[in-house]
This record gives C-alpha cells, structure tokens and sequence, in this order.
C-alpha cells in the first residue's frame, strides 16, 4: 500500500507542477513551481527504488537524511564526502578479498 501512496503523490505533485507551468508562466509562482517538481521527482524516485530500499539495514535508512541534509546546507562537503566513500569501498574490497 504505501508503495501506491508513493506513486500517487508522484503524480500529484508533477500534475501541480505542469498545472503551474502551463497555466501560470510569469506569475512569479517559481518558487512553488520549483518545489512541486522537487518533490515530485523525489516521490517518482522513491516508488521506483522501493523495492530496494526495503532491503537496507535500519542504520542506513537514518543516517542518510542527515547526510542529506548536512550537504545541502554545506555543499562543500561533498568534496569531503566522495574520497572518504571512495576509501572507504577500497577498504572493504581490500579486507573482503583476504590480502593484506
């Protein structure tokens, strides 16, 4: 069922964004055209990942909102962030593999 919640409100908030697009173009309503199309493409890529997410461990699916967030209020940890992920993975392959 909340898969199907996921999708209808995908297609809700695209239908509100291509209502606000067509019907109101220079009305100064970017800021909510902006937000309805944000979320739309988010909710669009929920219900196509949801299958895999209900896969992830429970540490993960809290962790990563805050990392979400951390970044779009500092964007210049993302160069921090990519290196330490790249490290991180050729560790565990490393560690995984048995050399040393």
């Amino acid at each position: 069922m909340q898969r199907r919640i996921l999708g209808i409100s995908a297609v809700v908030f695209l239908l509100a964004a291509g209502t606000i697009w067509l019907w109101w173009p220079g009305a100064g309503m970017e800021a909510e055209l902006g937000f309805f199309s944000r979320m739309g493409a988010v909710l669009l890529a929920a219900w196509l990942a949801y299958e895999d997410v209900q896969r992830l461990p429970g540490w993960l699916l809290l962790t990563l909102p805050v990392v979400l967030v951390v970044l779009v209020r500092w964007p210049r940890l993302l160069l921090l962030l990519i290196p330490a992920i790249v490290a991180w993975w050729v560790l565990q392959r490393v560690l995984s593999s048995g050399q040393r």
